[in-house]
């Protein structure tokens, strides 16, 4: 039975407005194991299963409802409390002799897709396909149930509607596209959340390329209470699977970034932009100060022997006179050009008082100047607001940097594609004592190459490398066995607890 959109005032009373599906929430539709996020809009079309159809009639519903594509729309279907085994037919003994051969069903595809055209609803579609198969009845009971359930999954346009979760994004970024996060299953995220510690009110570092998974599913275990500091490539985080959690403000103002190639310059990067009014330089030019670690096309110890090389200081002597020199080279054009403009004034009416020839020519040439100079001053504002974005960017990055510098850091957490032993090694000074941290990655030579640094390095304890495993099991009456296909790998974790040196040699 399907039942119009109209039936969203018969929503509970104890249900809250974030239980409530609304424009422009990020909503997970799940047909099986096809999982998918889309944004809530009205009017707007979305293509999935190879339907197209609008997502306004979810509007107004509780999540977990369960819709059906109708003519274009989504229309709510009152799901059936009656067990599913009721409705199946007597079967037979055993399978041994059914052969799965193409004329075991009477009905084509061309006769299906006709159906399909015709408005045909998908349950009919799968009564007559029973009716026109000449194995059905022969089937166990078991056997007949795994059938139709095949069947509703092709033919059934069936979607439920979730909010979505670390489990769920998980879920479908490793089964779309495993290798963009680094094929962490979520059993492997639950044991980084875990092990991690991760609870409200804590100041969790992420070192995160995993399409900012990670991240979102730290955020969520905090709840809003506390800071997530998200170490990332390049000069803008790319989170789009955090992005994915539509997450309200009031928890994203408790999220810091900072750029991974300025981390060994924490305490040394005391820039601190002004936002209201840039700096002015010797000549009274605008200018913005950059950071020492915003310039990191080299390395900080590289930038450390440049700026300790006597050439350089030599160097500096000679820029010193050469803009000397320039700005006395700049005073005598200005003077020319007063002048010549003295001139132009003093002839104007000696050219005006002759005819010049091709005069409408030049005013048309005027007239399609004017849309270069409003091309050019949209460019400028373009640039003023990315001036201005970049100093907004610089003033995060120093927020985070002073929330890092109290090191009363509570976790550290590294799951990305690059080499762990570097990164931990510079973040582990910034944690608190007695702090576990938890190192993620795809393939053991590297967790076992930064279990051995920890090692030597010392001032840590409880070591722990271990391998994530995951079985998976179907459990159904009489039929509870472990899923067939399932993951080789979950990747590999090593986790420590952090501990206070004593500075007294031993």
């Amino acid at each position: 039975m399907a039942s119009d959109t109209s039936a969203a005032g018969s929503i509970p009373d104890n249900l809250s407005t974030q239980h409530i599906i609304k424009e422009g929430d990020q909503v997970i539709l799940k047909k099986g194991k096809n999982i998918k996020v889309f944004q809530i809009k009205k009017r707007r079309q979305v293509w999935l299963e190879k339907a197209k159809f609008t997502l306004d009639g979810t509007i107004g519903h509780p999540y977990g409802t369960t819709f059906e594509v109708k003519n274009g729309k989504m229309i709510k279907v009152e799901k059936s409390i009656l067990p599913e085994k009721e409705a199946l037919a007597e079967g037979g003994k055993d399978n041994r002799d059914l052969l799965d051969q193409d004329s075991n069903q009477k009905l084509t595809r061309d006769d299906i897709e006709k159906m399909k055209k015709d408005g045909i609803k998908g349950k009919e579609i799968i009564d007559q396909l029973i009716e026109n198969s000449s194995t059905f009845q022969s089937k166990t009971v078991f056997a007949q149930a795994k059938w139709i359930k095949k069947k509703k999954i092709k033919h059934l346009l069936e979607f439920t509607i979730l909010k979505p979760s670390a489990r769920l994004l998980c879920e479908m970024h490793h089964t779309k596209n495993p290798s963009r996060i680094c094929f962490m299953r979520v059993d492997s995220l639950a044991q980084i959340l875990s092990r991690g510690n991760v609870r409200a009110h804590s100041t969790v570092a992420v070192v995160d390329t995993c399409m900012g998974l990670v991240v979102g599913a730290v955020m969520e275990r905090l709840g809003g209470f506390g800071k997530v500091i998200h170490f990332h490539q390049g000069i803008t985080p790319v989170r789009p699977a955090m992005d994915s959690f539509d997450f309200p403000a009031e928890i994203l103002n408790n999220l810091y970034s900072y750029p991974l190639d300025r981390v060994n310059s924490i305490e040394s990067d005391q820039t601190k932009p002004d936002i209201s009014s840039g700096t002015k330089s010797s000549n009274g030019a605008a200018c913005v100060e950059k950071s020492p670690g915003e310039i990191s096309s080299q390395s900080f110890t590289e930038k450390l022997e440049d700026v300790s090389t006597p050439s350089q200081e030599t160097g500096e002597d000679t820029s010193a006179q050469g803009d000397t020199a320039k700005s006395v080279d700049m005073s005598t054009p200005s003077q020319e050009t007063t002048s010549n403009v003295e001139n132009t004034e003093d002839g104007a009416d000696d050219i005006n008082s002759q005819e010049i020839p091709g005069c409408s020519e030049n005013m048309e040439i005027e007239e399609e100047d004017k849309p270069v100079k409003t091309d050019m001053e949209q460019r400028k504002r373009k640039g003023i607001d990315r001036e201005t974005n970049r100093q907004l960017r610089e003033q995060k990055i120093q927020e985070a940097r002073d929330v890092i510098l109290e090191k009363n850091i509570d976790c550290l957490i590294v799951a990305c594609k690059f080499h762990p032993t570097p990164i931990v090694l510079a973040l582990l000074k910034y944690v608190a004592p007695s702090r576990p941290i938890v190192v993620f990655g795809q393939y053991k030579e590297p967790i076992l190459d930064c279990y051995e640094y920890l090692r030597k390095d010392g001032g840590m304890v409880n070591y722990r490398v271990s391998e994530a495993w995951l079985r998976e099991y179907q459990v159904m009456e009489m039929r509870t066995h472990p899923v067939i296909s399932m993951s080789g790998g979950g990747g590999y974790l090593l986790t420590a607890t952090t501990v206070a040196k004593s500075d007294t040699p031993k």
